[in-house]
Protein backbone atom coordinates (compact mmCIF):
# COMPACT_ATOMS: atom_id res chain seq x y z
CA UNK A 1 0.00 0.00 0.00
CA UNK A 2 1.44 3.70 -0.83
CA UNK A 3 1.56 6.08 1.63
CA UNK A 4 0.79 9.64 0.98
CA UNK A 5 3.11 12.65 2.77
CA UNK A 6 0.26 14.92 3.43
CA UNK A 7 0.94 18.85 4.70
CA UNK A 8 -0.67 20.01 7.14
CA UNK A 9 0.03 23.84 5.76
CA UNK A 10 2.08 26.08 4.13
CA UNK A 11 5.80 25.71 5.01
CA UNK A 12 7.26 29.41 5.89
CA UNK A 13 8.60 30.20 2.84
CA UNK A 14 5.18 29.53 0.70
CA UNK A 15 3.55 32.26 3.43
CA UNK A 16 5.86 34.92 2.58
CA UNK A 17 5.80 34.39 -1.19
CA UNK A 18 1.33 35.00 -0.24
CA UNK A 19 2.07 37.94 1.80
CA UNK A 20 4.54 39.41 -0.76
CA UNK A 21 2.01 39.01 -3.52
CA UNK A 22 -0.80 40.76 -1.64
CA UNK A 23 1.33 43.62 -0.62
CA UNK A 24 1.85 44.17 -4.19
CA UNK A 25 -1.98 43.47 -5.33
CA UNK A 26 -2.77 46.38 -2.50
CA UNK A 27 0.00 48.53 -3.57
CA UNK A 28 -1.24 48.44 -7.44
CA UNK A 29 -4.94 48.57 -5.93
CA UNK A 30 -4.88 51.28 -3.91
CA UNK A 31 -3.64 54.23 -6.35
CA UNK A 32 -6.79 52.92 -8.22
CA UNK A 33 -9.32 53.14 -5.35
CA UNK A 34 -7.57 56.35 -4.20
CA UNK A 35 -7.81 58.08 -7.99
CA UNK A 36 -11.83 56.54 -8.32
CA UNK A 37 -12.52 58.89 -5.17
CA UNK A 38 -11.16 61.73 -6.43
CA UNK A 39 -13.01 61.31 -9.35
CA UNK A 40 -16.05 60.64 -7.30
CA UNK A 41 -14.94 63.93 -5.18
CA UNK A 42 -14.45 66.20 -8.41
CA UNK A 43 -17.72 64.94 -9.83
CA UNK A 44 -19.26 66.00 -6.96
CA UNK A 45 -17.82 69.48 -6.82
CA UNK A 46 -19.40 69.88 -10.79
CA UNK A 47 -22.43 69.40 -9.67
CA UNK A 48 -22.08 71.92 -6.58
CA UNK A 49 -21.29 74.47 -9.30
CA UNK A 50 -23.59 73.35 -11.89
CA UNK A 51 -26.50 73.86 -9.24
CA UNK A 52 -24.60 77.61 -8.35
CA UNK A 53 -24.74 78.12 -12.00
CA UNK A 54 -28.63 77.04 -12.07
CA UNK A 55 -29.46 78.89 -8.93
CA UNK A 56 -27.45 82.59 -10.40
CA UNK A 57 -29.11 82.26 -13.55
CA UNK A 58 -32.50 81.76 -12.01
CA UNK A 59 -31.83 84.60 -9.42
CA UNK A 60 -31.00 87.08 -13.06
CA UNK A 61 -34.43 85.76 -14.37
CA UNK A 62 -36.52 87.02 -11.49
CA UNK A 63 -33.91 90.39 -10.74
CA UNK A 64 -32.55 91.12 -14.07
CA UNK A 65 -29.29 90.91 -12.37
CA UNK A 66 -27.05 88.27 -10.54
CA UNK A 67 -26.88 89.10 -6.88
CA UNK A 68 -25.01 91.91 -6.02
CA UNK A 69 -22.28 91.46 -2.78
CA UNK A 70 -23.24 93.17 0.00
CA UNK A 71 -20.44 96.00 0.44
CA UNK A 72 -21.50 99.39 0.05
CA UNK A 73 -19.04 102.42 -0.92
CA UNK A 74 -21.59 105.43 -0.57
CA UNK A 75 -24.07 106.55 1.59
CA UNK A 76 -26.80 106.67 -1.29
CA UNK A 77 -26.44 103.35 -2.14
CA UNK A 78 -27.13 101.83 1.71
CA UNK A 79 -29.95 104.34 2.41
CA UNK A 80 -28.31 104.60 5.94
CA UNK A 81 -25.28 106.90 5.41
CA UNK A 82 -23.03 104.41 6.55
CA UNK A 83 -20.60 102.53 3.99
CA UNK A 84 -18.14 99.17 4.29
CA UNK A 85 -19.17 97.57 7.82
CA UNK A 86 -21.58 99.68 8.76
CA UNK A 87 -23.85 99.38 5.71
CA UNK A 88 -22.99 95.92 4.48
CA UNK A 89 -25.67 93.91 3.93
CA UNK A 90 -24.12 90.25 3.60
CA UNK A 91 -22.98 88.47 0.52
CA UNK A 92 -23.44 87.21 -3.03
CA UNK A 93 -24.09 84.26 -1.08
CA UNK A 94 -26.92 85.46 1.39
CA UNK A 95 -28.84 86.25 -1.56
CA UNK A 96 -28.72 82.97 -3.38
CA UNK A 97 -29.77 81.01 -0.62
CA UNK A 98 -33.11 80.84 -1.52
CA UNK A 99 -32.58 79.65 -5.01
CA UNK A 100 -30.16 77.02 -3.34
CA UNK A 101 -33.40 75.33 -1.52
CA UNK A 102 -31.65 77.26 1.45
CA UNK A 103 -35.57 79.42 2.29
CA UNK A 104 -35.12 78.73 6.09
CA UNK A 105 -32.38 79.47 6.88
CA UNK A 106 -32.70 82.97 4.60
CA UNK A 107 -36.05 84.03 6.24
CA UNK A 108 -34.18 83.88 9.44
CA UNK A 109 -32.23 86.85 8.09
CA UNK A 110 -33.11 90.52 8.95
CA UNK A 111 -32.45 92.81 5.51
CA UNK A 112 -33.35 95.98 7.67
CA UNK A 113 -30.81 95.88 9.80
CA UNK A 114 -27.06 96.69 8.63
CA UNK A 115 -23.67 95.70 9.12
CA UNK A 116 -21.11 92.88 10.82
CA UNK A 117 -19.69 91.10 13.43
CA UNK A 118 -18.80 92.84 16.88
CA UNK A 119 -16.51 90.06 18.75
CA UNK A 120 -16.64 92.66 21.99
CA UNK A 121 -20.13 92.01 22.81
CA UNK A 122 -21.38 88.08 23.91
CA UNK A 123 -21.83 85.89 22.48
CA UNK A 124 -22.84 87.14 18.84
CA UNK A 125 -21.76 90.62 18.66
CA UNK A 126 -24.38 93.94 18.78
CA UNK A 127 -23.92 97.76 18.18
CA UNK A 128 -21.22 99.23 16.08
CA UNK A 129 -21.09 102.85 16.45
CA UNK A 130 -25.00 103.19 16.89
CA UNK A 131 -25.55 100.21 14.22
CA UNK A 132 -26.67 96.79 15.19
CA UNK A 133 -24.79 94.85 12.82
CA UNK A 134 -26.71 92.07 10.11
CA UNK A 135 -24.37 89.13 10.25
CA UNK A 136 -24.46 88.72 14.77
CA UNK A 137 -27.31 89.86 16.05
CA UNK A 138 -29.96 89.62 13.89
CA UNK A 139 -28.38 86.46 12.04
CA UNK A 140 -28.82 84.02 14.52
CA UNK A 141 -31.26 81.28 15.53
CA UNK A 142 -34.34 81.53 16.96
CA UNK A 143 -33.58 80.25 20.63
CA UNK A 144 -30.26 82.35 20.05
CA UNK A 145 -28.23 79.12 20.17
CA UNK A 146 -26.18 79.24 17.11
CA UNK A 147 -25.21 81.94 14.97
CA UNK A 148 -27.01 81.66 11.27
CA UNK A 149 -23.00 82.37 9.73
CA UNK A 150 -21.60 79.33 11.44
CA UNK A 151 -24.01 76.72 9.27
CA UNK A 152 -22.38 75.04 6.62
CA UNK A 153 -23.93 75.31 3.34
CA UNK A 154 -23.08 71.89 1.72
CA UNK A 155 -23.31 73.12 -1.91
CA UNK A 156 -20.63 75.65 -1.18
CA UNK A 157 -18.33 73.06 -0.04
CA UNK A 158 -16.31 70.79 -2.43
CA UNK A 159 -15.67 67.39 -1.18
CA UNK A 160 -11.83 67.30 -2.05
CA UNK A 161 -10.92 70.55 -0.30
CA UNK A 162 -9.19 69.94 3.04
CA UNK A 163 -9.90 72.77 4.73
CA UNK A 164 -12.13 72.85 7.92
CA UNK A 165 -15.44 74.56 7.14
CA UNK A 166 -14.64 76.41 10.28
CA UNK A 167 -11.34 78.38 9.94
CA UNK A 168 -10.86 79.95 13.03
CA UNK A 169 -11.68 76.58 14.88
CA UNK A 170 -12.58 78.28 18.01
CA UNK A 171 -16.52 77.85 18.53
CA UNK A 172 -18.17 76.33 15.99
CA UNK A 173 -21.62 77.40 17.00
CA UNK A 174 -20.40 81.08 16.38
CA UNK A 175 -17.17 81.00 14.13
CA UNK A 176 -18.47 81.53 10.31
CA UNK A 177 -18.92 78.38 7.82
CA UNK A 178 -17.07 79.26 5.13
CA UNK A 179 -17.14 78.28 1.16
CA UNK A 180 -14.87 76.82 -1.11
CA UNK A 181 -16.13 78.64 -4.34
CA UNK A 182 -16.28 82.75 -5.02
CA UNK A 183 -17.38 85.07 -7.48
CA UNK A 184 -15.61 86.46 -10.21
CA UNK A 185 -14.17 89.84 -10.33
CA UNK A 186 -12.45 88.88 -13.71
CA UNK A 187 -9.22 90.95 -14.68
CA UNK A 188 -9.86 93.81 -11.97
CA UNK A 189 -6.76 95.78 -10.97
CA UNK A 190 -5.83 93.88 -8.01
CA UNK A 191 -2.15 95.84 -7.03
CA UNK A 192 -0.29 94.64 -3.91
CA UNK A 193 -0.29 95.00 -0.09
CA UNK A 194 2.55 97.21 0.28
CA UNK A 195 4.18 96.34 -3.15
CA UNK A 196 5.10 93.01 -1.79
CA UNK A 197 4.62 91.64 -5.05
CA UNK A 198 3.94 93.62 -8.75
CA UNK A 199 4.30 90.21 -10.82
CA UNK A 200 0.07 90.45 -11.25
CA UNK A 201 -1.22 93.91 -11.14
CA UNK A 202 -4.39 93.22 -13.04
CA UNK A 203 -6.22 95.39 -15.48
CA UNK A 204 -4.68 94.04 -18.64
CA UNK A 205 -7.28 94.79 -20.74
CA UNK A 206 -8.02 98.09 -19.12
CA UNK A 207 -11.39 96.92 -18.32
CA UNK A 208 -11.01 96.62 -14.79
CA UNK A 209 -9.34 99.63 -13.41
CA UNK A 210 -11.39 99.74 -9.68
CA UNK A 211 -8.68 98.39 -7.12
CA UNK A 212 -9.69 95.19 -6.10
CA UNK A 213 -13.19 95.20 -7.69
CA UNK A 214 -13.88 98.41 -5.05
CA UNK A 215 -16.66 100.09 -6.98
CA UNK A 216 -20.49 100.02 -7.60
CA UNK A 217 -20.56 100.71 -11.07
CA UNK A 218 -20.17 98.16 -13.95
CA UNK A 219 -17.96 99.88 -16.47
CA UNK A 220 -15.07 100.04 -13.65
CA UNK A 221 -15.65 96.14 -13.11
CA UNK A 222 -13.90 93.55 -15.41
CA UNK A 223 -16.01 90.56 -14.70
CA UNK A 224 -19.39 89.61 -14.15
CA UNK A 225 -19.25 90.77 -10.12
CA UNK A 226 -17.56 93.57 -8.64
CA UNK A 227 -16.46 93.76 -4.62
CA UNK A 228 -18.87 96.52 -3.89
CA UNK A 229 -22.65 96.42 -5.05
CA UNK A 230 -22.86 95.58 -8.60
CA UNK A 231 -23.39 92.71 -10.12
CA UNK A 232 -23.48 92.55 -14.40
CA UNK A 233 -26.71 91.40 -16.19
CA UNK A 234 -26.65 89.16 -19.19
CA UNK A 235 -26.67 91.84 -21.45
CA UNK A 236 -24.00 93.09 -19.91
CA UNK A 237 -21.54 90.09 -20.89
CA UNK A 238 -20.89 91.31 -23.96
CA UNK A 239 -18.04 88.06 -24.78
CA UNK A 240 -20.89 85.79 -24.57
CA UNK A 241 -22.12 83.91 -21.62
CA UNK A 242 -20.22 80.93 -22.54
CA UNK A 243 -16.70 82.52 -22.55
CA UNK A 244 -16.99 84.33 -19.17
CA UNK A 245 -16.22 83.04 -15.78
CA UNK A 246 -19.05 83.48 -13.39
CA UNK A 247 -18.06 81.24 -10.18
CA UNK A 248 -14.79 79.18 -9.70
CA UNK A 249 -13.39 77.14 -6.56
CA UNK A 250 -11.28 78.84 -4.07
CA UNK A 251 -9.58 77.20 -1.04
CA UNK A 252 -10.31 79.50 1.78
CA UNK A 253 -7.48 78.74 3.99
CA UNK A 254 -5.26 80.17 1.72
CA UNK A 255 -7.01 83.75 1.05
CA UNK A 256 -6.87 86.53 3.39
CA UNK A 257 -10.49 87.46 2.81
CA UNK A 258 -12.71 84.02 2.35
CA UNK A 259 -11.55 83.23 5.79
CA UNK A 260 -14.49 85.77 6.92
CA UNK A 261 -17.11 82.91 5.73
CA UNK A 262 -19.87 82.80 3.10
CA UNK A 263 -22.09 85.42 4.89
CA UNK A 264 -19.59 88.21 5.29
CA UNK A 265 -19.57 91.22 2.91
CA UNK A 266 -16.50 91.23 2.47
CA UNK A 267 -15.61 87.40 1.34
CA UNK A 268 -15.32 85.21 -1.43
CA UNK A 269 -14.40 88.15 -3.95
CA UNK A 270 -12.01 86.20 -6.37
CA UNK A 271 -10.09 87.61 -9.85
CA UNK A 272 -8.29 85.86 -12.66
CA UNK A 273 -5.45 88.12 -11.91
CA UNK A 274 -3.24 85.48 -9.76
CA UNK A 275 -2.75 82.33 -12.29
CA UNK A 276 -4.69 78.98 -11.13
CA UNK A 277 -3.88 77.34 -7.99
CA UNK A 278 -0.89 79.93 -7.00
CA UNK A 279 0.92 78.72 -3.94
CA UNK A 280 0.07 81.06 -1.35
CA UNK A 281 1.34 80.23 2.31
CA UNK A 282 -1.90 79.82 3.98
CA UNK A 283 -3.57 78.94 7.62
CA UNK A 284 -1.96 75.49 8.59
CA UNK A 285 0.92 75.73 6.44
CA UNK A 286 4.15 75.08 7.96
CA UNK A 287 5.56 79.12 9.25
CA UNK A 288 2.17 80.59 8.46
CA UNK A 289 1.30 83.10 11.11
CA UNK A 290 -1.78 85.66 11.48
CA UNK A 291 0.44 88.58 11.16
CA UNK A 292 1.61 90.44 8.01
CA UNK A 293 5.92 88.27 8.23
CA UNK A 294 4.58 84.48 6.50
CA UNK A 295 7.69 83.32 4.70
CA UNK A 296 7.36 83.49 0.93
CA UNK A 297 7.20 80.99 -0.75
CA UNK A 298 9.59 82.82 -3.51
CA UNK A 299 11.68 85.86 -3.30
CA UNK A 300 9.32 88.17 -4.40
CA UNK A 301 6.95 87.33 -1.87
CA UNK A 302 4.12 86.72 -4.08
CA UNK A 303 3.00 83.75 -1.99
CA UNK A 304 2.18 85.72 0.84
CA UNK A 305 -1.37 85.58 2.45
CA UNK A 306 -1.77 89.20 2.33
CA UNK A 307 -0.86 89.71 -1.20
CA UNK A 308 -4.55 89.97 -2.38
CA UNK A 309 -3.09 89.58 -6.57
CA UNK A 310 -2.39 85.74 -5.65
CA UNK A 311 -4.29 84.90 -2.42
CA UNK A 312 -7.81 86.29 -3.86
CA UNK A 313 -7.17 83.91 -6.77
CA UNK A 314 -9.07 80.75 -8.18
CA UNK A 315 -7.49 77.21 -6.75
CA UNK A 316 -8.46 74.00 -5.96
CA UNK A 317 -7.26 70.73 -4.46
CA UNK A 318 -8.12 68.88 -7.86
CA UNK A 319 -5.03 67.67 -9.65
CA UNK A 320 -3.47 70.03 -12.08
CA UNK A 321 -5.98 72.60 -12.00
CA UNK A 322 -9.58 74.19 -11.30
CA UNK A 323 -13.47 73.89 -11.83
CA UNK A 324 -15.27 76.60 -13.08
CA UNK A 325 -18.75 77.92 -13.77
CA UNK A 326 -19.16 79.49 -16.52
CA UNK A 327 -22.08 82.70 -17.24
CA UNK A 328 -24.01 80.12 -19.34
CA UNK A 329 -24.12 77.82 -16.50
CA UNK A 330 -21.64 75.18 -17.95
CA UNK A 331 -18.43 73.77 -15.82
CA UNK A 332 -15.45 73.52 -17.13
CA UNK A 333 -11.76 72.22 -15.92
CA UNK A 334 -9.42 74.78 -16.46
CA UNK A 335 -5.75 74.13 -16.03
CA UNK A 336 -3.09 75.36 -13.80
CA UNK A 337 -1.05 75.89 -16.88
CA UNK A 338 -3.66 77.68 -19.43
CA UNK A 339 -1.68 80.23 -21.20
CA UNK A 340 -2.25 83.35 -18.80
CA UNK A 341 -3.58 85.84 -21.23
CA UNK A 342 -6.39 83.05 -22.72
CA UNK A 343 -7.32 82.73 -18.50
CA UNK A 344 -7.87 86.35 -17.96
CA UNK A 345 -10.02 86.48 -21.24
CA UNK A 346 -12.33 84.04 -19.90
CA UNK A 347 -12.31 86.32 -16.60
CA UNK A 348 -13.05 89.44 -18.49
CA UNK A 349 -16.36 89.79 -19.78
CA UNK A 350 -15.70 92.34 -22.14
CA UNK A 351 -11.98 92.31 -23.53
CA UNK A 352 -13.37 91.56 -26.93
CA UNK A 353 -10.21 88.88 -27.81
CA UNK A 354 -10.93 85.64 -29.40
CA UNK A 355 -11.26 82.20 -27.47
CA UNK A 356 -10.50 79.94 -29.65
CA UNK A 357 -11.73 75.84 -28.52
CA UNK A 358 -8.04 75.25 -27.08
CA UNK A 359 -8.79 76.61 -23.57
CA UNK A 360 -11.25 73.59 -23.14
CA UNK A 361 -8.83 71.44 -23.75
CA UNK A 362 -6.17 72.93 -21.17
Amino acid sequence: MKRFNKRAGFTLVELLVVIAIIGILVALLLPAVSAAREAARKMSCSNNLKQIGLAMRTYHNTYNSLPPNGLLFWGRQSNNGQTWAGGSKASVWVKLLPFLEQDPLYNNLNFTISGRKNSAVAPFGGAWNGWPRMETTHAVTIDRSRALRSEIIPVLICPSANVDPYIHRANYDIDPATSTYGWSLGAQRMGSWQGICNNYPGNIFQTGPAGHGNEGRGFRVSGVFARGHWAARFRDVADGESQVIMVGEILPHKSDHAVNGWMHYNTDWIATVGPVNYPVVGIGDPGFSWNRANPPLNPKNCSHFKNWATSQGFKSQHKGGAQFVLVDGSVQFLSENIDYITYNRLGDRRDGGPLGEQWKNN
